[in-house]
């Protein structure tokens, strides 16, 4: 059976569809990233501080490059030797870019530039930890050497340069820390891995070291500029190493796609030394393709003069041949047929020969197997068929006429052969004196004067995104970890209680509990005196409107104010309400019923004295713990003494003869309950209310919880009249109304700011608000007359 407060609002039927459209609101995400954006913009500083820090302090990465043009070969080496029956080698074809790419990342150029730049020397100045080398680089060198700052004179402020001629040491050493130690007038002293001294010495000096090893250790200093006392860190590496690591820093692409124009790039951290690098592997190259085609020509060239005195001396011999058979036979006639036979003979003869020729200058340099020689072994097979039957047609000549065809075309072929190869070989003699290469260097490359890398502007904008990015995932986390419920109307469905009132989260409230926190000195009130026109106080006005309404036929007007948990916003809730009950004129008493915990004598600034516990107790009477509070108009009833049975106490001390007493008195009086879930305290207090209500505060709760403290009071004979949401975050949902029903109000001192009026706007375009099944869900009208109110 009931008691008298089970009256309750009946809630209408929800459209349960609506409700589940509305939890994937695109509007509730947008609310959620408003409610939010102090986290967002604090995560968003906090990575463009980082950010900025690491822009101060990383070390400047500089990057030199040049431009190569790869021209097609000019072809002149094989030219002579080769006609349109055989076709183009593969020698003279234009050079692939890729190839070329190859080429120039190649071990045989990239370690020419390591032998010749010393980089398997690798020496750096000691720096001041974390800031040491950023101050460094602030430091302009043309001022000379900085000062030490706060004395530490072993590292380097800036201005220091050391150059090293020559560094080498046992193999067991390698790629072991080293320290180099700047001394006055010129020396230095070199410290070994385990800091123990080695050898003075003086700069331009070649100094070599006996460290009992098979080889010494040698140093020679060029130039130390230096602090005395100033530290570098050096070692010695591999060349192989010191090649692999040049390797990785060195890129070479091609411009545009069959432009074969290359650009060679290179990064590292001193920008003298890329230049130099690139300009070396850029030359080395040049001069190497130079070297290459030179020794090609020579080669060639060599063959040519090995067969000059060959072919001279058959041709001599063919010459006397003639010659001979003519003085003996006389002049012989040659008929047409046997002219035509002699001049095909002749030219595949000549053909035949520099054909095999070729096959010889092939063989020099490539397999029996490859296309190029099996091609050439092809055509001078054809060509001795074609010189076989020739031979036939020959022979069916007269004996006189086959003898002169014969010598005739051997004096024909040899003259053709040994004026073709005196043509070659001064070609060749050209080529090696005069080539070029097929590369050209376009642009050197110069000392770069800004850093590659880091570069500002794209870290800063991605620190931004990145910040925006990591600031919403930890707002949506946030808010995936609490324990609430997304919707009032969805709550309210599915507990079965009505939504009495939405307070929302006021700034002014949140700096009084503070200063109760702390305990510090502070005017005495609450919020409804302190800012009688804030946000949270207007929708403390609606409820008391709504809660007149309800209990209106009520004889007796006892209003008890719970929560489920401690930290809901109860007191609060309790306070404001008998304020503004007593501001429309009603006499308010309000009791601080949590005899355990209670601290509404902190909220209405007064010390705390017999109260509650001491009357049920009956150690004092109900005139000594009445304490009466004008600033706020109303009576006070504190907790009292502590005491360790206060649910004994409200059984056992009269508590309903109290209430009679005070009921004659007063109009309302307002009862702070302890948690329910947490004492039973709040059960027993329930029977004797008229109206019994449950503050939740958003974001710490659930609706299993609302769910536990109604049975609760269900199980004393108790049904809730509704619940209060408290501490509602702006940019939530239910805000806009607010916000909007007190510009309707006409306040001058308060006004919603132009991003939530758009924001209504906005939610107004979508229709969210003016849905039917909505405004009945959430407890509002559709009469914008009574929004202004709510």
């Amino acid at each position: 059976m009931y008691y008298k407060n089970q009256a309750s609002t009946e809630l209408p039927p929800l459209n349960a569809s609506r409700l589940e459209e509305q939890g994937v609101s695109i509007r509730d995400y947008v609310d959620l990233l408003l409610e939010g954006k102090k986290t967002i913009l604090k995560t968003l500083f906090t990575v463009l501080f980082i950010t900025l820090i690491y822009l101060v302090l990383a070390p400047r990465t500089y990057k030199a490059d040049g431009l190569l043009r790869i021209d097609k070969n000019k072809a002149l080496l094989a030219a002579p030797l080769r006609s349109d029956t055989n076709g183009a080698s593969a020698e003279t074809e234009s050079p692939r870019a890729q190839r070329e790419v190859e080429i120039l990342r190649s071990r045989s150029v990239l370690g020419k530039v390591v032998d010749d730049l010393n980089l398997v020397v690798e020496y750096t100045p000691a720096y001041f930890p974390v800031i040491g080398e950023t101050l460094a680089r602030l430091h302009n060198a043309d001022d000379g050497i900085a000062e030490p700052w706060w004395g530490f004179n072993r590292w380097a402020w800036g201005g220091e340069t050391l150059k090293i001629a020559t560094f080498t040491v046992p193999d067991r050493l390698l790629n072991k820390e080293f320290t180099l130690v700047a001394l006055e007038s010129g020396r230095f002293r070199l410290l070994g891995p385990k800091d123990e001294a080695l050898v003075d010495g003086s700069i331009g000096d070649t100094v070599s070291i006996n460290i009992g090893e098979t080889e010494p250790v040698v140093i020679k200093i060029i130039e130390l500029e230096a602090n005395p006392g100033t530290h570098f860190e050096l070692s010695r590496t591999t060349t192989l190493a010191a090649i692999e690591t040049l390797q990785k820093a060195f890129t070479v692409r091609e411009v545009s796609k069959d432009t074969d124009i290359l650009s060679v790039e290179l990064k590292g951290r001193d920008p003298e030394q890329l230049a130099k690098s690139v300009n070396d592997i850029a030359s080395f190259y040049v001069n190497a393709t130079v070297n290459w085609e030179s020794a090609e020509a020579g080669q060639k060239l060599a063959f040519l003069e090995s067969q000059l005195p060959v072919v001279k001396e058959r041709l001599e011999k063919a010459e006397q041949s003639l010659s001979a058979y003519r003085q003996t036979h006389g002049a012989v006639d040659i008929p047409a047929e046997a002219e035509i036979l002699l001049k095909q003979a002749a030219e595949m003869e000549t053909l035949n020969i520099q054909l095999k020729q070729k096959y010889e200058q092939q063989n020099q340099h490539l397999e029996a197997a490859h296309p190029d020689m099996m091609a050439t072994k092809a055509q001078i097979r054809r060509i001795d068929a074609k010189l076989g039957n020739l031979e036939k047609r020959i022979k069916n000549l007269p004996r006189t006429q086959q003898h002169m065809v014969s010598l005739s075309r051997d004096v024909q072929v040899n003259t053709e052969l040994y004026t073709s190869l005196l043509n070659s070989a001064q070609e060749q003699r050209i080529a090696a004196a005069g080539s070029l290469g097929n590369s050209r260097i376009i642009d050197y490359a110069v000392t770069p004067e800004k850093p590659y890398w880091p570069k500002p502007g794209l870290m800063l904008a991605i620190a931004g995104l990145l910040g925006l990015t990591a600031g919403s995932a930890l707002v949506f986390l946030r808010y995936s970890l609490q324990r609430h419920d997304n919707y009032p109307a969805l709550l309210e469905y599915q507990v079965g209680l009505p939504l009495y009132a939405a307070i929302p989260h006021s700034k002014k409230q949140h700096r009084l509990a503070k200063l109760i926190g702390q305990g510090k000195d502070r005017q005495s009130g609450i919020l409804v005196s302190q800012d009688p026109l804030d946000i949270s106080v207007e929708s403390l006005r609606s409820f008391r409107t709504n809660l007149e309404a309800t209990l209106a036929s009520s004889e007796s007007k006892v209003i008890m104010v719970g929560s489920p948990a401690p930290g809901m916003g109860k007191s609060f809730v309790s306070s404001n309400l008998a304020a503004l009950l007593a501001s429309i004129k009603k006499r308010v008493l309000i009791i601080d019923a949590d005899m355990r915990n209670g601290r509404l004598h902190e909220t209405f600034s007064i010390k705390n004295q017999p109260g509650l516990s001491d009357l049920l107790a009956g150690k004092a009477s109900l005139g000594d713990i009445i304490v009466s509070l004008p600033d706020v108009g109303v009576d006070f009833i504190p907790r009292g003494s502590m005491v360790m049975n206060p649910a004994e106490l409200l059984v056992m001390g009269n508590l309903e003869e109290t209430l009679d007493q005070l009921k004659s008195f007063y109009n309302h009086i307002v009862i702070d309950s302890p948690p329910i879930l947490a004492a039973t305290d709040a059960a027993i207090i329930s029977k004797l209310a008229d109206a019994t209500f449950l503050v939740v505060k958003e974001g710490r709760y659930t609706a299993q919880e609302l769910e536990v403290s109604f049975r609760r009071f269900q199980q004393v004979g108790v049904k809730p009249n509704g619940f209060i949401i408290n501490d509602l975050k702006e940019g939530s949902s239910y805000y806009p109304y607010y916000g909007y029903a007190y510009n309707r109000a006409g306040e001058e001192s308060k006004s919603v700011p132009l991003w939530t009026a758009g924001y209504q706007a906005m939610g107004d375009w979508f229709g969210r608000n003016k849905d039917p099944d909505f405004l009945l869900a959430s407890g509002i009208d559709e009469n914008p007359d009574e929004i202004a109110e709510v």
